[in-house]
Order: structure tokens, then C-alpha cells, then sequence
């Protein structure tokens, strides 16, 4: 077999987005200097990486952020996913501690395909926390029947409350379904193929199911999130999602008067259980979602 030349390496960080103990939460792949990178590579790398999504650090284009990232999964680049950016903050932040930069910024200003998020950095007992500002969400409704939406998750109708299916963006798109109770929502039994071709169908990621309650102490919301359109059939903790789902929260006053800020968790079902800390203003606010990031791999590839 002839060898493979190398061209170059790029230098990576693999993460953990939404906890702060290895190998919880959400994995995510961060390259560094990749801003030379053609597209097609990029999405090459994140098929390879095989990640719900890989991240490319690259120089701003306006001089309103401090860097620019885009987001991949195995099948597509994203205007904006919500683990991946704090991701990228973290990486960012940490390799001017790593450094020794400073004084370390409490702001970052992350560029991507939705416009610019800023990533706040506060210290929680000692460990950092990230937390973006997406974008002000844009609502859609769904005229789907909750034997409908129950046959797609694998539960009975009565297993959910109405509105059977709405829908959210806060930079992207989510479809969002309400069970009553914590135990419907870890019995799941989504059908992917169904899921994957009503995002198709509505050129939304995917399909989450959600509930006031959950599985650990101290937490307020649970959540499970579907996208096989993307390659991901099930997705650990999604930042994007749980953004969604604050302005959706807010609007409709399931926990109380706006503003509200709540714990939700994700991920418990796959192993890899993820906190997400939320905060939403009002409906048409911009909502608040952060979390704790932990560096499990550092790493070249050869390109």
C-alpha cells in the first residue's frame, strides 16, 4: 500500500459541552486555524470526526467579533448549534489561559452563519462557565394531531400535551413535542426514519420531547433531542434545542411569569448526562444558555 503524504496538521481539542465531568454531556470537536479550509474538507473532517457536530476556528470577517466558527455534522453545515459554540469559547478562552494571556476576557464574541453570539465567561465554584445569548426566536405551529406526533415518538397520544407539535428558532430551527411526565419522556421509542422526513419535509433539524420535571436532583426541565436528518439520530444535550425551548417556556408561562430561569437536563437516556443553565427574559427576549465545558483529548489530523 502507497503512503499517504501529509500535507499538514491540524491541531484539535475534543470537549464536552454541559458538564463538568468527562465523558458527560455533549462531545465536540474543535480545530484550530482552520480558516484555509475549503468547505468540502471541512465537512470531510466532520463525517471522519463522526461527532453530532466539529467546529472550525477561523479569523473574523467583521471586526464585531473575535472569531469566527463554523459548525458542522456529519452531513451538513449549521448557521449555529448551541454545544458547539460554547465549545469553541471554551477552547478559545482556555488556550489564552493556557498561554498566559491576561487579564482572560469575560466576553467573547463569536461569529457564525446566524450572525454574532456573545459567550459570557463567570466563575461558578471555582470552574468556568459559558454562557450564550442566541438570537430573538421566531415561532411556527404545526397542524399535527398528537396520534400523529405519538406514533413518530413511540408513545400513546395520551402521553402528551397540546399543542401536539410547535416549533422554534433562536438561530436555528426545532420541533418541539410536551409529554407529561419524566418517565415518558426516557421510555421513547422515536421512529427515525418518520422524524427524519418531517425535518426534511419542514427543513427542520429535528424533534424534541420535552418536560417540566426530571431525572436528577435540582434540575427543573428534561429533554431528549432527534435529528437522523442531520446524521444524529439522537443528540446528547443540545444547546440550540434548550434555547428553543426557553422562548417557547417563556411565551407560554409553563413555569410561572417571565422572566424565568430553570436547570434542564439531557443526554440521561444515552449515558452522558448534561445541566444546562437557562434564563429567558420574555417571548420575544433573547434566551440564555450555558454550561460548564471539560477538555477530554487534545490531538493533530493529518490533512
Amino acid at each position: 500500500m502507497a503512503e499517504v503524504k501529509m500535507t499538514r496538521v491540524l491541531r484539535m481539542w475534543q470537549v464536552d459541552a454541559f458538564t463538568d465531568v468527562p465523558y458527560r454531556g455533549n462531545p465536540c470537536a474543535v480545530f484550530f486555524d482552520g480558516g484555509d479550509l475549503s468547505g468540502a474538507q471541512m465537512q470531510q473532517i466532520a463525517q471522519e470526526m463522526n461527532l453530532s457536530e466539529t467546529v472550525f476556528l477561523c479569523p473574523p470577517t467583521t471586526a464585531d467579533a473575535d472569531y469566527r466558527a463554523r459548525i458542522f455534522t456529519p452531513r451538513s453545515e449549521l448557521p449555529f448549534a448551541g454545544h458547539p459554540t460554547i465549545s469553541a469559547a471554551f477552547c478559545v478562552w482556555s488556550s489564552m489561559r493556557d498561554a498566559g494571556f491576561g487579564p482572560l476576557p469575560t466576553l467573547l464574541r463569536q461569529e457564525c452563519g446566524a450572525g454574532i453570539v456573545p459567550v459570557e465567561i463567570a466563575t461558578q465554584n471555582g470552574t468556568p462557565v459559558f454562557t450564550m445569548t442566541q438570537m430573538k426566536p421566531a415561532f411556527r405551529t404545526f397542524d399535527m394531531s398528537r396520534e400523529d406526533v405519538a406514533a413518530m415518538l413511540g408513545c400513546d397520544a395520551g402521553d402528551l400535551l397540546d399543542p401536539a407539535l410547535d416549533a422554534a428558532s433562536t438561530g436555528i430551527w426545532w420541533m418541539f413535542a410536551r409529554c407529561r411526565s419524566p418517565e415518558v419522556v426516557a421510555a421513547l421509542s422515536p421512529d427515525m426514519t418518520a422524524i427524519s422526513a418531517l425535518s426534511q419535509e419542514t427543513g427542520i433539524t429535528g424533534l424534541a420531547a420535552w418536560c417540566v420535571g426530571a431525572t436528577q436532583d435540582g434540575v427543573d426541565v428534561k429533554l431528549r433531542g432527534f435529528a437522523p436528518a442531520e446524521g444524529v439520530p439522537e443528540d446528547p444535550v443540545t444547546g440550540s434545542a434548550n434555547g428553543c425551548l426557553a422562548a417557547l417556556i417563556a411565551r407560554d408561562g409553563v413555569l410561572g411569569a417571565a422572566p424565568v430561569s430553570y436547570v434542564a437536563e439531557q443526554g440521561v437516556e444515552m449515558g452522558r448526562a448534561g445541566r444546562i443553565f437557562v434564563s429567558c427574559d420574555a417571548a420575544e427576549a433573547a434566551p440564555r444558555v450555558g454550561g460548564h465545558v471539560v477538555r477530554v483529548m487534545t490531538g493533530d489530523l493529518a490533512i
